[in-house]
């Protein structure tokens, strides 16, 4: 059975909720959230923007060792400004798990504590050409670029020495250029980075309804052309209201949404 990274988007009854579909806990990895939002940079800043996000460090361990209670792995993100001193921080936390994308703080990571896992963040977008050219051995795992969401023979062909995460719910364009500039967005309050995201994302969305073959949205039912090359599966969105989050699991777990695309439509 194949898993899911499902986020964290830090609303004070997402336990609560997701306890109630205790069918649905064999089916997720991990949890992801970010780091605290003082301790490094991590994408979707809006999410320090919002009522739900902890008003303090201390609610923020809070809401992790509530989290803990589902009995699922818990997952940091420290994508922009990490450190060993800061992951070190979070193991102390109970943390073992991390998604970084700083190859020589990885090598550096995994020398000094070989027991913690870790993933490389999409944030890098690693080229099939790179996983063929270049080492990422010391990742457990390599989280896949957009692209590969449309392309299943690269999938197929990339090296089988690595396991590889697949974001199959995100409707992105498969060749988005403006990817840096928006997840790495910046503003004072939620209506300014609403407006700057859609300004951003308004140029992907126009490519996409121009050539619908440029979103990398897989369907739940075709997963399983996926399923012999990839370990896991990642779902967005950490902004996403909690009941949001649980019917995309609810839907890949299953299987079904009754939209099914055929293999040969992932393979542009």
């Amino acid at each position: 059975m194949k898993k899911f990274e499902v986020p964290f988007n830090f609303d004070p009854a997402f336990v609560e909720k997701f306890s109630y579909r205790e069918d649905l806990i064999p089916y997720i990895d991990c949890f992801y959230a970010p780091a605290w939002k003082d301790d490094c940079e991590n994408t979707r800043f809006n999410v320090t923007l919002t009522d739900d996000y902890p008003k303090s460090y201390e609610e923020y361990v809070e809401r992790l060792e509530k989290l803990k209670t589902l009995g699922v792995p818990i997952n940091i993100l420290m994508q922009k400004g990490a450190s060993v001193g800061l992951m070190e921080k979070y193991m102390k936390l109970g943390i073992d798990c991390f998604t970084i994308n700083d190859d020589a703080l990885a090598g550096e990571m995994k020398e000094k504590h070989p027991e913690i896992k870790l993933t490389l963040s999409v944030t890098r977008v690693i080229k099939f050409s790179d996983l063929l050219e270049h080492d990422f051995s010391m990742y457990d795992r390599i989280v896949l670029w957009h692209w590969f969401g449309r392309h299943i023979d690269a999938v197929a062909g990339l090296p089988d020495k690595y396991s590889y995460v697949l974001i199959c719910n995100s409707g992105c364009n498969t060749e988005c250029i403006w990817h840096e500039k928006h997840w790495y967005l910046r503003a004072d309050n939620l209506a300014d980075y609403r407006k700057g995201e859609f300004d951003i994302c308004l140029k992907c969305r126009e490519g996409i309804m121009k050539n619908l073959d440029k979103s990398s949205l897989i369907e739940p039912e075709d997963l399983q052309y996926f399923d012999p090359y990839v370990d896991a599966y990642k779902l967005i969105d950490r902004i996403d209201m909690t009941e949001v989050i649980i019917d995309n699991l609810n839907a890949y777990a299953a299987r079904f949404r009754g939209c099914p695309k055929g293999r040969d439509y992932y393979n542009t």
